[in-house]
């Protein structure tokens, strides 16, 4: 029995050669970037200041029983900001509210970009071909769905991180003000122990979502349909699912710690370089003008310097995640029997193998009862014509 997830990584690793360096292509390269950069992703605590007046009997005394007739009080000292405190208190709640709401729809925005450019990654890597604009119209029905899930699921994750805590709520209502160290201690035991079981819950589910993704477009049907498919054959070969997260975790670790090696010594040279440069300009320009200008012209390169730094990283970082997704379509490939991932190196009538959707889902492939009686029929017609044309052929030689 070979295991799918061992397997893929050749697979993965020819094809990553093939996508990336034969030939090599910059503009295909910046493209992955750009999609990359979108797959992967992005409190505020108000004190209201109201005022420290308080109307005292006094004061309530001294203005209300001497009023002359005909003559308009004047509020004491303070209640005449009561109205415009409260109207600035209101205001920049209002801006506060617009700022998080600013930054929730550009979330929502990113999120939605981030979702359609995990099929349009999935659709270049396939082909080995980028249009990005094309296969980001294609796939933005798709994106829209994969995102509503997505925040279903997050809503439903919240909801089970706020019942996990319910029982710790009441009982810290219920005890004094007191400090507790032994309820401190179980909370945040409890509080880690939720957090870690989310987690990976977390990461089962978004692994089916990434091996759903595949399904949803190449056997056209929805995210939705694409999970259920997953979660079947899951049912039946969960272990080589297992396996497959297994190397997944070692893959994760290895490309993680080669990615700390390869981009830190990166980093370090570029940062070198540029503060060498920097020092260079920075003593050539003070020798002609004055201090303040100097940093006016020498934060804009600056800026310049970190946006190539991040540039370069974002390119770097394009092999080691694309051999990662080769790795996951690789392995889908071979486990979902129909998944009908149509490979650029994949031979035409390469067999397929792996355990498929089901006898409900699959396709049949037997030929029909009237398929059969026309092909019996032409075979016979077949062998009377051959057996016509014996029969001629001793006749034309006679007669010869």
């Amino acid at each position: 029995m070979s295991w799918y997830g061992i397997d893929a990584v050749d697979k993965a690793v020819s094809r990553t050669r093939t996508a990336l360096f034969e030939p090599f292509d910059f503009w295909k390269w910046v493209k992955l970037a750009i999609i990359i950069f979108f797959v992967g992703g992005m409190g505020y605590n108000y004190g209201g200041s109201g005022t420290n007046y308080q109307l005292s009997s006094e004061d309530v005394r001294n203005d209300i029983l001497n009023i002359d007739p005909g003559r308009i009080v004047d509020f004491p000292s303070g209640i005449s900001w009561l109205g415009l405190n409260y109207t600035e208190s209101t205001s920049f709640l209002g801006i506060i509210a617009a700022i998080i709401a600013f930054f929730l729809l550009l979330a929502l925005i990113f999120s939605y970009i981030s979702s359609v450019m995990e099929f349009v990654f999935v659709e270049s890597l396939v082909k080995n071909e980028v249009f990005f604009w094309a296969y980001s119209k294609k796939f933005m029905g798709k994106g829209f769905n994969l995102l509503l899930v997505r925040l279903a699921l997050a809503l439903i994750f919240f909801v089970l991180f706020a019942l996990a805590f319910l029982p710790f709520i009441s009982i810290i209502l219920k005890e004094s003000s007191d400090f507790s160290f032994p309820l401190l201690i179980g909370g945040l035991f409890w509080f880690f122990v939720v957090v870690i079981l989310l987690a990976l819950l977390g990461a089962v589910v978004n692994s089916f979502i990434s091996l759903a993704i595949p399904l949803a477009i190449y056997r056209e049907t929805g995210i939705l349909s694409a999970l259920k498919m997953v979660y079947k054959n899951f049912r039946k070969s969960w272990q080589q699912v297992l396996v497959y997260w297994f190397i997944r975790i070692l893959l994760g670790i290895g490309v993680t710690i080669l990615a700390v090696i390869i981009f830190g010594l990166l980093v370090l040279g570029l940062i070198i370089l540029f503060l060498i440069i920097d020092g260079i300009l920075y003593f050539l320009l003070s020798t002609f003008i004055s201090e303040p200008l100097n940093w006016i012209l020498l934060i804009p390169l600056a800026i310049v310097e970190l946006l190539l730094i991040f540039v370069t990283l974002m390119l770097l970082s394009v092999p080691l995640v694309v051999f990662l997704k080769y790795h996951l379509l690789s392995f889908l490939e071979a486990w979902f029997a129909d998944a009908n991932i149509p490979f650029f190196d994949k031979v035409t009538g390469e067999p397929e193998t792996g355990i498929g959707p089901g006898p409900d889902e699959s396709i049949s492939s037997e030929p029909k009862s009237d398929e059969l009686e026309s092909g019996g029929f032409e075979s016979g017609k077949s062998e009377q014509d051959e057996s016509k044309s014996g029969e001629l052929e001793p006749e034309i030689s006679e007669t010869g």
